[in-house]
């Protein structure tokens, strides 16, 4: 599912003053409007992009240095990521080094790290550094993890980031005005989505419009604009971003 997709509302239709009647409603309405453009421009886009909370508590390294080939003997990592605890390897690819306690890889991509927590206490910003999907301690070596306690007791610490791609330069114009459509078709006026009419013959002129299920099975909606976004950031309409296996 998308996260932390924007929506520029810039031209979406102004709403109502709040002690008017119809607000609550015209509220709901765009709401709705605004989730259905972003569920499906992040289908069409490959589900590829949104950075999604997630929570990981790190197993620092031993002091030595270690080299992880991404065999079965790798360490697995707790992440906490879409509503459940998943074991998860290094995540730095098929090669990585671990230079010591002082740092620790992240499932990736790492968008943001929003805090660091050390027990009960949340570090400083000034305390740590993000290169890539490696997280170093600044002054200090990583602490052990006692994964047989609950987190915010002694012996344990967690990383709550955003895991994911944040989306590409446009995402919120495109939302915007295909959420726009929406609700002009929810009102039941005049909208450029397509209908389900393939084709036309009018004063002796023939011409076909395209089946929506045509568009959708090419990754595309029918409006130009956003179909030229989706043609520049999705250009083989992949369903799901791609996977080493």
């Amino acid at each position: 599912m998308p996260c932390n997709w924007p929506v520029d509302r810039s031209c979406l239709p102004a709403l109502p003053l709040e002690y008017e009647d119809d607000y609550c409603a015209k509220v709901a309405a765009l709401e709705a409007a605004e989730d259905m453009a972003v569920q499906v421009l992040w289908a069409l886009s490959g589900r590829q992009f949104g950075a999604c909370p997630a929570l990981a508590r790190p197993c620092p390294a031993n002091p030595v240095t270690l080299r992880f080939t991404g065999m079965s003997h790798a360490p697995w990592l707790p992440v906490y990521w879409g509503g459940q605890w998943l074991n998860l390897t290094c995540g730095c690819g098929e090669r990585c080094e671990v230079t010591g306690p002082r740092v620790v890889h992240l499932p990736g991509p790492v968008s943001e790290i929003v805090t660091v927590t050390i027990g009960d206490e949340v570090l400083a910003e000034d305390g740590y550094a993000l290169e890539g999907g490696a997280l170093y301690r600044k002054g200090a070596n990583w602490p052990s993890q006692d994964l047989g306690r609950p987190l915010g007791e002694d012996g344990t610490w967690s990383v709550e980031y955003l895991r994911g791609l944040p989306p590409p330069a446009g995402a919120g114009a495109m939302t915007g005005l295909l959420a726009k459509e929406f609700l002009a078709a929810c009102s039941d006026e005049k909208c450029r989505l397509p209908r389900n009419v393939t084709g036309v013959n009018r004063n002796g002129v023939s011409y076909q419009i395209y089946d929506p299920a045509t568009l959708m099975r090419s990754g595309k909606t029918g409006l130009s604009e956003v179909d030229l976004w989706l043609s520049a950031i999705n250009p083989y309409a992949l369903a799901a971003a791609p996977t080493v296996i």
